[in-house]
């Protein structure tokens, strides 16, 4: 957050968080917008954060996951192509293949 978000946000004025008296409240918000992240919010605490190798985990079990259901959907189309097809046969008197 800016200066400015900040003094609107407490109702005074950037001045007074500008005055010498406020310097070490100042710094003080400076240090901690210097460790918040681009996009504005806070950054986790160290021990919030998630290591590289735990990254890595989490990201081949979703891709591992995404897999198993593209097969299944895969599979649940097929089903349902055949199911269709045997259904268009029975309404036009074809009789099911036997095996």
């Amino acid at each position: 957050m800016t200066v400015a978000g900040v003094a609107a946000r407490a109702g005074v004025s950037r001045t007074f968080l500008y005055d010498d008296a406020q310097a070490p409240l100042l710094a003080r918000l400076r240090d901690l917008a210097s460790k918040q992240p681009a996009t504005g919010r806070p950054a986790l605490p160290d021990k919030q954060r998630i290591t590289t190798k735990s990254h890595e985990t989490v990201v081949r079990a979703l891709r591992d996951a995404n897999r198993k259901l593209n097969e299944e959907n895969e599979r649940l189309r097929n089903e349902l192509a055949v199911a269709l097809r045997q259904l268009r046969d029975l309404h036009r008197g074809i009789p099911a293949p036997r095996g």
